[in-house]
């Protein structure tokens, strides 16, 4: 059977110019008119960090975030009447921003701006409602806890970043933080950290007449952290003890560039080849040929301020040590990358984009990444424009710059027991979690 050529990294789509409003509060409103999508999606960015957390209050800004639209002080209804409007909200607060957003039938947005406004405006943070989101914020981390994966990455962070820093401890605080906070110190934070000064809202789809005029009822005005990259420690290899474990959950990582880099191009399908795709060498590796795991995963992954270069996987305790082993050795690249492990890398970054951002939800997604980090939409344009040109020399010399696998930060979730064993060659240290 005869088989089309299908030509991915030609492809002529480009990521949407928004319309960009300036509005008289200090919100910057990106408006990106999508024909056809009748599903109108916004996200709110504010530069809330959770780096200006109290650190005996950690916690409180999710707390705000999540119970922010359980009730206002005009409509303790306000959920209801969001729902009325075919709206549904979504939530989540980084290190760096805040972010707030839904999706709502086009033609109801204009009833729903002002509804979400007043969310922002005068949330009641009922006590009933704050102790509700502290509960299940500490069961979330009692959950965190017990799960080798998430063990992992916690203490991947604390590993990187050091508990002295926000960037090493739980974004959503602890029970004892949590437990700590009142009504008070909820409504606290929201009055000192939700203005619109800095923020950015985008709003995608095919949308008559948007009006943004509620939005200006929003006022305030409040001060913004610096942003600051965090300092990060020294290679080592730590073990988390989850002692019901029935496999070995193997995380490594170390910063890296930020997106405005020049080698970020290169760096992001260096990633893909090295762990982000089914053929990656990892993969190939470490399933294919061992059948030591179902799958790696791995990459230069961005955040706001920067990325992190990072793998992961999960195999059998027994050969936790010789799966560690050969990703080491992967990672340290003794053969340069190849002309076809370019190729698939770029038909998939590039190819993946227009997938990516079919949708208004997708669009509004991407574009809130790309303003939680300082950049314009142009980037991704740029970005895609900057992929193409990659050369396989490119690539191999931006991974080799960037991965040393002696700065790797290690961490090993399963039974310590049995790792110590395992990883008896690489000098790990058993660390407990807070």
């Amino acid at each position: 059977m005869n088989r089309p050529t299908v030509e991915l990294t030609a492809s002529p789509w480009r990521f949407p110019e928004p319309e960009i409003h300036h509005l008289r509060n200090g919100l910057t409103v990106w408006h990106f008119p999508v024909a056809g999508q009748h599903v109108a999606a916004f996200e709110l960015v504010v530069p809330a960090s959770l780096t200006m957390e109290p650190r005996e209050l950690e916690g409180v800004g999710t707390v705000a975030l999540h119970g922010i639209d359980e009730s206002t002080l005009s409509h303790p209804d306000i959920a209801e009447l969001l729902d009325l409007s075919g709206a549904a909200l979504h939530a989540s607060a980084h290190l760096m921003a805040t972010r707030l957003g839904g999706a709502a039938p086009s033609r109801r947005l204009g009833e729903v701006l002002p509804l979400f406004t007043e969310v922002l405006r005068e949330p009641g943070y009922l006590e009933e409602d704050v102790a509700l989101h502290v509960e299940a914020q500490v069961a979330a981390y009692r959950t965190r806890r017990s799960s080798p994966a998430s063990a992992a990455r916690w203490a991947l962070r604390a590993g990187l970043y050091g508990l002295d820093q926000r960037h090493g401890r739980p974004l959503a605080g602890s029970p004892e933080t949590l437990e700590r906070l009142t009504r008070s110190d909820v409504v606290a934070w929201h009055g000192q950290h939700y203005a619109p000064n800095g923020a950015t809202l985008i709003v995608v789809g095919e949308i008559p007449d948007l009006d943004l005029s509620p939005l200006e009822e929003w006022t305030g005005h409040a001060e913004r952290a610096a942003r600051t990259e965090p300092a990060t420690g020294p290679g080592r290899v730590l073990i988390v003890d989850v002692p019901d474990a029935v496999q070995a959950t193997i995380n490594l990582a170390v910063r890296s560039i930020p997106r405005t880099d020049p080698r970020w191009a290169p760096a992001r399908l260096a990633g893909h080849i090295m762990a982000g795709g089914f053929a990656s060498r990892l993969n190939l590796e470490l399933r294919e040929r061992l059948g030591y795991t179902y799958g790696v995963n791995g990459g230069f992954v961005p955040d706001a301020l920067a990325s992190v270069a990072q793998v992961s996987t999960n195999t059998r305790t027994e050969v936790a040590g010789d799966a560690l082993a050969r990703i080491l050795d992967g990672l340290r690249l003794r053969e340069p990358f190849t002309g076809d492990e370019l190729e698939d890398a770029k038909a998939y970054r590039i190819g993946v984009a227009p997938l990516a951002n079919e949708t208004s939800s997708d669009i509004a997604g991407q574009a809130a990444v790309l303003a939680e980090a300082g950049l314009d939409t142009s980037f991704v344009n740029e970005h895609t424009d900057a992929l193409r040109e990659v050369t396989v020399e490119q690539a191999t010399e931006t991974w080799r710059e960037l991965v040393h696998v002696d700065d790797l930060v290690i961490a090993v979730a399963g039974n310590a027991e049995a790792l110590q064993q395992q990883l008896q060659g690489f000098d790990p240290t058993v660390v407990e979690l807070a």
